[in-house]
């Protein structure tokens, strides 16, 4: 699994005269930002949520504190904590939530502590690419284990004149966490110039860099009516008499979440259009193109003048990099670009997921990969995605089955329509645990969330076949997997197995196993399989050897292979002891191979006249049989211990 960024949505076209406060001020620190921050910034907590407010004026004991309507939307009793980590019930009388749909509310409560206030900035200034702080307080996790102040940096993406619903229309790029809602935005003055309320995540779970807030300037147009009077000089927000660069992007938000690819596309255009150097436009123009119009050439070109106008964009080096290492097939490429996007973003939890992903993958860096989805969960702990890699990983490479449930568990509960992880998890829990029936179940989930997830039919038509035996079920599978993904090339390698193996289609079987092999020529798996059917179905036994020997070039840890080119060189080649070799060391890369055991043993009997041995192996491979719920070749093993040692064992 790897991610990459999303596009945000739900745009309305809503404009409005705002006041907004003026002021001259000189650029902090971000260490000087951050305090400012954590002293005006509060913790709401009720007992089923967590939310983040902003404390804006003094009235004697009494303060006002500015938040996110959907903070303080339940009947309770909330508290507040402030930055002394001293705890203060809300004046429940004192909700007051704003008209017209903005989500935003006030809130009060009393104190005779001197507590900072917020100083408004000016939200018409900020200009894409500028600095931007989020503060607030994330809810606890499973590595965020208390609640605690985060500050986070990150840059203002858009600032249009049209406006999201419930009042949001600045977007910037921030890795903020849930219960941040109701944070300070604050600028490079460390003035407040908007409230945080959404943050968006991706397919997978990550956070895609599209964070929203509502301008204070907003707030103003209706804070008289929420009981609070501004007394500052205002200015209003500037009309929309002409049309700007960000106000596209606004609308192709609002396009993309209709799924109007060709009317986002042409929004994208016009802001080039009016402003031909802005770097973020050509990120999310190459993302549309490569991932929605499948326009991989358009795709890298964007990315390309992205980073060529602004070399320091992150984003666009980590969407690149995926790009190159899943479509293009650049592996080299891909890991460049995620380092870069590393180095540029220490605290991308998107770039550190797509390159443990790649790393574990393609470079067999299984260390590597740990530590960088570790990381990316240290960053973002409510990253469904990097769970899920990192579930795979444990189970399929660290033979930690229990620790890869776990994650894959975290996963889903993080969100529960991941259907990539409920795919996951069933190819785990009928592989790992011998689960067929619960495998089959997470399969069926799977599909039902996304039915045009081919992997999740591909995985459940594998299932069919060897643990259900439904071949024509499974046959249908495979079908569909390859309707909906002509290039998977994993579906070609099962259902041409299938066809040689079980409905006795060899010319069908072979066509598929090429196939897969075309789509991905180190597919190590594919080779195997090839092998097998020219060797038992064509009788070419050289052509069989070559597949053989090809597999276990591309993955010297292939007992599988193994297992079949010692079968060969046996019966073919008449090679004793290199059939004795290539059992061997597929026992040893599999303790568990059963298969191998079984045929070790004829080997013995029947070649090396090592007794003993042989029937050392078949107990082995009976006992393994059995613990697998194997019952057919479980009652082999035990007809062939009985001719090897003459009596019932």
């Amino acid at each position: 699994m790897s991610s990459k960024i999303s596009l945000w949505a739900g745009l309305i076209g809503i404009t409005a005269t705002i006041p907004l406060v003026q002021t001259i001020a000189c650029a902090k620190s971000s260490v000087e930002i951050g305090e400012t921050a954590k002293a005006i910034t509060v913790l709401i907590t009720e007992p089923n949520s967590v939310g983040s407010g902003v404390i804006l004026q003094q009235q004697g004991d009494i303060y006002t504190v500015l938040t996110a309507a959907h903070v303080v939307k339940n009947k309770a009793s909330y508290q507040i904590t402030t930055s002394d980590d001293r705890k203060y019930d809300i004046i429940s009388s004192s909700i007051r939530t704003s008209p017209g749909n903005i989500d935003l509310a006030v809130v009060k409560f009393k104190s005779a502590t001197k507590y900072p206030t917020a100083k408004l900035g000016n939200c018409n200034l900020l200009k894409s690419g500028m600095d931007l702080y989020v503060g607030g307080f994330p809810s606890t996790s499973t590595a965020i284990t208390e609640l605690i102040f985060v500050f986070r940096e990150g840059k203002v993406s858009a600032n249009s004149d049209k406006v999201l619903e419930k009042g949001y229309s600045l977007v910037y790029s921030n890795n903020t966490l849930p219960g941040m809602s109701g944070g300070a935005v604050l600028n490079s003055n460390g003035e407040l110039v908007a409230i945080h309320g959404r943050g968006d995540r991706d397919d997978t779970g990550a956070k895609t860099g599209f964070n929203l807030g509502i301008p204070v300037n907003r707030f103003a147009t209706v804070a008289s009516k929420m009981g609070v009077e501004l007394a500052a000089e205002v200015a209003p927000i500037p009309q929309n008499t002409a049309p700007k660069a960000d106000d596209y992007i606004a609308l192709a938000g609002q396009k993309l979440s209709k799924q109007d690819y060709t009317g986002a596309l042409a929004d994208y255009n016009r802001t080039i259009q009016l402003n031909p150097n802005l770097a973020i436009a050509y990120s999310y123009r190459a993302f549309l193109k490569e991932d929605k119009l499948q326009d991989l050439q358009g795709g890298l070109a964007d990315y390309n003048r992205a980073i060529q106008l602004d070399p320091n964009l992150a984003i666009a080096y980590s969407n690149r990099g995926f790009l190159k290492q899943g479509k293009l097939q650049d592996i080299r490429g891909g890991l460049a670009d995620y380092n870069r996007a590393i180095q540029l973003d220490p605290k991308s939890a998107i770039a550190y997921n797509n390159r443990g992903s790649l790393k574990q993958e393609k470079l067999q860096d299984v260390r590597g990969g740990l530590a960088d989805l570790n990381r990316a969960i240290q960053l973002d702990p409510n990253y469904a995605g990097a769970y899920n890699n990192r579930g795979l990983l444990k189970a399929n490479k660290l033979q930690d089955v229990r620790g890869g449930l776990a994650d894959l568990n975290r996963a889903i509960q993080i969100d529960p329509n991941d259907a990539t992880a409920y795919n996951n998890r069933g190819s785990l829990k009928e592989e790992k645990l011998q689960d067929v029936r619960g495998g089959l179940a997470d399969y069926n989930r799977a599909i039902q969330l996304d039915p045009k997830l081919a992997s999740a039919y591909n995985n459940r038509g594998l299932l069919k076949v060897d643990k259900l035996q439904d071949v024509w079920g499974g046959f249908a599978d495979y079908n569909r997997a390859i309707q909906l993904d002509p290039n998977l090339a994993s579906a070609y390698n099962n259902r041409g197995l299938l066809k040689a193996d079980k409905l006795d289609d060899v010319r069908g079987g072979l066509a598929d196993l090429n196939r897969a092999i075309e789509l991905d020529p180190d597919y190590a798996t594919a080779y195997d399989n090839r092998g097998w059917l020219k060797e038992e179905k064509l009788q070419d036994v050289r052509g069989g050897l070559d597949d053989y020997n090809r597999a276990l070039q591309l993955n010297p840890n292939n007992a599988i292979a193994y297992n079949n080119r010692g079968l060969l060189k046996a019966d073919k080649f008449q090679d004793i002891q290199g059939a004795l070799a290539d059992l061997n060391r597929a026992i040893q890369l599999d303790p568990d191979y059963a298969i191998a055991y079984n045929n070790r043993s004829m080997l013995k009997h029947d070649r090396l006249n090592d007794k003993s041995g042989a029937i050392a192996d078949m107990q082995r491979a009976a006992e393994l049989f059995q613990q697998q719920g194997n019952t057919k070749f479980y009652q082999l093993a035990i007809e062939r211990l009985k001719k090897q040692t003459g009596k019932q064992p």
